[in-house]
């Protein structure tokens, strides 16, 4: 097992200041986890024995900001690098199934452990003492284990949104949820409904998007059909094609929604749903053009010319999009037909049209009538039905209204 997790310059003098003053403290939860299993640790959260008026004494030649401070939480910033600082805490009464209706400190890391979600995200890291775990957080994570601390049942009616965490940690880690666990979130899953939709949302996309999340659609399907009632009008045929092409996708939440939501086969039902998920617009905008956009053909340079005119999303994942619902399509060949109508500057948007609006209103066009022209300009060059020249175009155009 690891012994010496690294650390930040930073977070070693915020633990060095705190246990100078007599307090104790470690790097608690997700760093601990990444750490361990070898992956980006992003933010390194302290938990200590101080109170947080003890913690701001500490650091009183320190910039604090307070904004958690009724939970017990102080960020000091160093050297313009934020840390979380959290006093040892006992939480008690969860009325609303998210929030603790009282919190109390406590003296005690192994109290203070013991009210958190999972057991790998229980584990405690100090320098010189290594790594504190109460409750078989390491060995869960040697045997790629997701297991609530203490009874299950109590830690997801305490807060529902731990049943989504689950899942998603499942599929980000590729763990088995373990039985107790997983029977329990299964039994209270009706209580996400105390949870409020963006917090829903935010968890379901780092949920699809996650390395395994087909394996976990598959498993925890009631959950999912739960968050999206239109997901049970499905057949199991219709499911089985929908777990295929999320299995050919990458980890991509965007194009995986967007597989799910081809199932319905209904652009305003779709959008009504992710409305309801409250995606924001840009989101509904991008998942919008993949499905509108879903049977464009592609065999020639002219389809792919169209298709890039239509897409208001990358190439890239559009052609994941395609690729993962469409098995007679081939990636490269694809990739390659894009990428010599980019090194030939093949004409396939209005802003590379050799004319300009200017050409249009010099004909007497007006309003309407220059749109659709620029239209029928750019099919007819993206067809090579005209070549794309000035002469060419203002040729065309002459035909077009018999001038």
């Amino acid at each position: 097992m690891k012994k010496n997790m690294p650390l930040p310059a930073y977070v070693k003098s915020t633990i060095r200041s705190l246990n100078d003053a007599g307090y104790e403290a470690y790097v608690v939860g997700g760093a601990v986890r990444s750490w361990l299993l070898g992956t980006e640790v992003h933010d390194h959260d302290i938990t200590t024995n101080a109170t947080p008026e003890e913690i701001k004494a500490v650091f009183k030649d320190k910039k604090i900001i307070e904004t958690g401070i009724k939970h017990g939480t102080v960020t000091i910033l160093d050297r313009k690098n934020p840390i979380e600082i959290t006093t040892y805490r006992i939480e008690t009464g969860y009325t609303d199934h998210r929030h603790p209706d009282q919190v109390s400190y406590t003296r005690s890391l192994e109290e203070d452990c013991a009210r958190r979600d999972f057991t790998i995200n229980a584990l405690c890291y100090h320098p010189k003492e290594g790594i504190r775990d109460f409750y078989g957080g390491v060995q869960d994570l040697q045997n790629f284990v997701i297991r609530c601390v203490g009874d299950p049942s109590k830690r997801f009616e305490e807060d529902a949104l731990r049943i989504l965490r689950a899942i998603r940690f499942a599929a980000q880690l590729g763990f088995e949820i373990e039985e107790n666990t997983r029977q329990a979130l299964l039994e209270r899953m009706a209580t996400l409904h105390y949870v409020s939709q963006e917090r829903i949302t935010s968890e379901l996309i780092k949920t699809i998007g996650a390395p395994y999340f087909k394996s976990i659609l598959k498993e925890y399907r009631p959950i999912f059909t739960l968050l999206i009632p239109e997901l049970q009008e499905f057949s199991e045929s219709k499911w089985e094609g929908i777990l295929m092409n999320i299995s050919r996708s990458p980890s991509d939440a965007e194009v995986r929604m967007a597989l799910l939501l081809d199932g319905l086969n209904d652009a305003a039902r779709s959008d009504e749903i992710l409305r309801r998920l409250k995606y924001s617009n840009n989101e509904r905008y991008i998942l919008a053009n993949l499905l509108e956009n879903k049977n464009l053909p592609l065999e020639s340079r002219i389809d792919m010319r169209k298709a890039m005119y239509h897409l208001h999303v990358p190439v890239s994942q559009y052609f994941d999009f395609r690729c993962a619902r469409d098995t007679r399509l081939s990636r490269t060949e694809l990739d390659a037909t894009h990428q010599k109508i980019l090194a030939d500057k093949d004409c396939y948007s209005f802003k590379q049209l050799e004319v300009t609006g200017k050409d249009f209103k010099a004909m007497n066009l007006k309003g309407p009538q220059i749109s659709a022209a620029m239209n029928a300009c750019l099919m007819a060059v993206i067809e090579e039905r005209i070549p794309n020249s000035k002469e060419a175009i203002l040729e065309y155009l002459k035909e077009m209204y018999g001038e």
